[in-house]
């Protein structure tokens, strides 16, 4: 009898014993390219361009071979994971179910993205969309928008640059980011009713030197600081913080100048405005949070009391209703002393809702601190206000950092909400960019393309959270060590 083995028991063995070095990227891979075989094989079936390409093939069963090897990357992922997934009857039907959802809302992204929608209304508008109607049919103003673009540029590469991360982690991303501005802000726009005034070629020089700025504020700032001390580190953090407090501050100033003609808030729109909103109450309610969260803590009434009534009385009513409040009742009430618009009114609004919401964040964590810890500084010396602010909320804001960026995003996801009050966000942009003749009806398009953005937006603002938490050590069990 012989004993010599065939192919098929050398491919069983192998296939049994295989384990990938690195089962993270052979996981991203193979979603990847199953999204690639998938989109390839319906673009084939469907006789239509492979990206920007012309298709050069023209046969069903091509495209069914596609579609099969994408069905195998699904196989492949099921492989790497068949411990966890295959263990018992429950996983088995469990893991098949979900493969089958999750392929069929691949097939129905795909099949609308790449073949049904029509992306030319977000092309031909895309102007609007980022900086609203005003600042489209009144191009000569957009200038008043580059000095703090310059300057958002140079916080943005320093506060990467001092992070101490590989440089390609910042350069690969944002070169690609870069690529894209420049497309974008570069291509012919049609203009939309009035005269634009727009400039290709200062647009590009504007934006050229707007990128420059930001990577070399990001090579400076990494070379510094790659092998600085901590300390130096969280100094010329607490330096940026600042520096951005005033970006925002100047902002506001080249915008709409005191005594001079500019253009005022209830002009501003598109995602230029949700930014400016989220930007200013995130500022805003750090520092309301902070003075109810230890005002509701006190022991004198004067101050515990009415922390309370407006911390729940904020938190008891939905933002929407709070939102109409501004719009509706808020002039009446602030007229005597501040005629305010209704973008400042929003920013009031935004400002205290995530305030409240916030203090009873950082209550839990204040809460958490070790009495032993305030103990330790009264023996020192120091005074109540030098405990509170450089030995409780520090502590405090470390515990509840996953927390508070949850706030953080959720209030970003809420500026959306203005467009019920008829201020031309991002959102109100979008509802009213399918009434144009040549784009009636295409709202999904317009809606989801706004819609990504803001999704993209707060996967950014987590992964930096996700950073922070690991700087600040609470990936593990022993983040209090390796603080």
């Amino acid at each position: 009898m012989s004993n010599s083995k065939s192919f098929a028991d050398y491919l069983s063995v192998w296939f049994s014993d295989y384990e990938p070095v690195d089962k993270n990227l052979h996981t991203k891979l193979a979603f990847f390219m199953s999204f690639i075989f998938f989109y390839t094989g319906l673009s084939i079936q469907k006789s239509r361009s492979w990206f920007f390409w012309e298709q050069p093939f023209d046969s069903l069963v091509l495209g069914d071979i596609f579609i099969f090897l994408s069905l195998a990357s699904f196989a492949y992922l099921s492989y790497l994971y068949r411990d966890n997934l295959f263990n018992n009857r429950a996983n088995i039907i469990t893991t098949l179910f979900c493969f089958y959802i999750i392929f069929n809302f691949l097939e129905g992204i795909i099949n609308f993205v790449f073949f049904s929608a029509n992306w030319e209304v977000i092309w031909v508008n895309r102007r609007m969309l980022v900086f609203g109607p005003f600042f489209t049919s009144h191009g000569m103003e957009i200038k008043r928008l580059w000095p703090p673009v310059f300057m958002i540029g140079a916080l943005f590469g320093s506060g990467y640059g001092s992070l101490g991360e590989k440089r390609r982690k910042f350069l690969i991303p944002f070169t690609v980011f870069a690529i894209c501005s420049v497309i974008a802000a570069t291509q012919n726009i049609r203009p939309e009713g009035t005269i634009s005034y727009y400039d290709y070629h200062k647009t590009l020089y504007r934006l050229l030197g707007a990128l420059f700025v930001t990577y070399a504020s990001f090579l400076i700032s990494h070379h510094y600081y790659k092998d600085a001390e901590e300390y130096q580190v969280n100094f010329f953090h607490q330096i940026l913080t600042v520096f951005g407090v005033v970006i925002f501050i100047l902002t506001i100033y080249f915008l709409d100048p005191p005594g001079e003609e500019g253009v005022s808030p209830g002009e501003w729109g598109g995602l230029f405005l949700n930014f400016i909103l989220s930007s200013a109450a995130i500022v805003l309610g750090f520092g309301v949070g902070i003075a109810l969260a230890f005002g509701r803590r006190s022991s004198l009434p004067i101050f515990s009391w009415p922390s309370v009534a407006i911390i729940e009385t904020v938190r008891s009513g939905p933002l929407v209703a709070w939102l109409f409040i501004a719009y509706i009742l808020l002039p009446d009430v602030l007229f005597p002393v501040w005629d305010a618009d209704r973008v400042s009114r929003t920013i009031l609004i935004l400002s205290l809702f995530s305030g409240c919401y916030l203090a009873e964040i950082l209550r839990g964590g204040i809460q958490a601190v070790p009495a032993g810890q305030q103990e330790a500084a009264l023996s020192l010396g120091l005074s109540t206000t030098e405990i509170n602010m450089l030995i409780i909320l520090p502590q405090a804001i470390r515990t509840t950092m996953p927390a508070i960026v949850s706030n953080m995003i959720g209030l970003w996801k809420d500026t959306s909400l203005i467009h019920l009050l008829g201020i031309h966000d991002a959102f109100q942009v979008a509802k009213v960019l399918p009434a144009q003749w040549e784009f009636v009806g295409l709202y999904p398009e317009a809606l989801l393309f706004v819609g990504m953005i803001f999704w993209i937006v707060s996967f950014y603002l987590s992964k930096i959270s996700q950073r922070i938490e690991k700087n600040l050590g609470l990936k593990n069990e022993s983040g209090g060590e390796m603080t």
